[in-house]
């Protein structure tokens, strides 16, 4: 028992001993364990004295206090970040609804006045085709004696015959795909087509047009091949009887499958 005593005597001098070395070593060359004694022993006397502790305590509260208000800033800052950013693609999604919203409005507007004018100047060249030239003077006999005198024209015209009706009467439409008819490329072609079938001449023809699209594509103007798909035309005849003969013929003959042909004007 006196061993024992006389053991953990000399040990507890040791250790103060080693701790008092320790301390009066400079700092850089204290170990661990030292340097961590002082820190130690103010914290220990911090959790022992009721005002220090009390200090600490609110001192742990604020905080905590901080820290919960800057997180709800913080969750109000990301909350206003994302109403920003669902505001400015519901604008840009806006702005681009309106913008092809416009680009289709105008594609239609520019769509119906070239249809407008396409179909005017079919108007125009039907018109133009249906009408007589003019008698030209100089071909009229002159004499030395007597002055030329133009005919005027009577007053009271004599009344239409069986065959003479109005131009649309007499008119028919053709429409085919450039790929199954490609040597449809002129209105000659189409001509010489029209009249292969041995019920029409050339001189049963009044007018052939082609439309804007088909001449384009056909012209020498045209290198590129830019061609449309399809081809159309319209066919003026002299009669409505001719017009009527062939408007059979091409719906009976297997031969015009490939070309649709119809009535600008039904019969009356």
């Amino acid at each position: 028992m006196l061993m024992s005593f006389g053991r953990l005597g000399s040990d507890h001098l040791r250790v103060s001993e080693s701790v008092a070395e320790g301390t009066s070593r400079p700092k850089s060359e204290r170990p661990a364990g030292i340097r961590e004694v002082p820190r130690a022993q103010e914290s220990l006397r911090g959790l022992t004295d009721p005002i220090k502790r009390a200090e600490f305590d609110a001192k742990r509260a604020a905080q905590a206090a901080r820290t919960a208000r800057f997180a709800n800033l913080d969750n109000k800052r990301k909350a206003l970040a994302q109403d920003l950013q669902d505001r400015e693609e519901a604008y840009q999604k806006q702005q681009t609804d309106t913008l092809q919203k416009n680009a289709k409005i105008r594609k239609l507007e520019e769509i119906k006045a070239a249809g407008a004018k396409l179909r005017q100047a079919k108007i125009d060249a039907l018109e133009a085709s249906s009408t007589l030239p003019p008698q030209n003077p100089s071909n009229l006999p002159t004499n030395s004696n007597h002055p030329t005198k133009i005919p005027s024209p009577t007053p009271n015209k004599p009344a239409p015959s069986v065959d003479e009706c109005d131009t649309l009467e007499c008119t028919l439409r053709f429409k085919w795909v450039k790929r199954k008819l490609p040597e449809l490329n002129t209105e000659q072609d189409l001509s010489f087509r029209i009249c292969s079938c041995n019920l029409i001449q050339t001189s049963d023809i009044e007018s052939i047009i082609f439309s804007t699209k088909t001449s384009l594509a056909s012209s020498a103007d045209n290198p590129a091949g830019t061609s449309s798909k399809k081809g159309s035309a319209v066919v003026c005849f002299k009669t409505p009887s001719l017009c009527n003969q062939f408007f059979h013929f091409a719906q009976a003959d297997p031969s015009w499958t490939n070309c649709t042909v119809t009535r600008l004007k039904p019969p009356s």
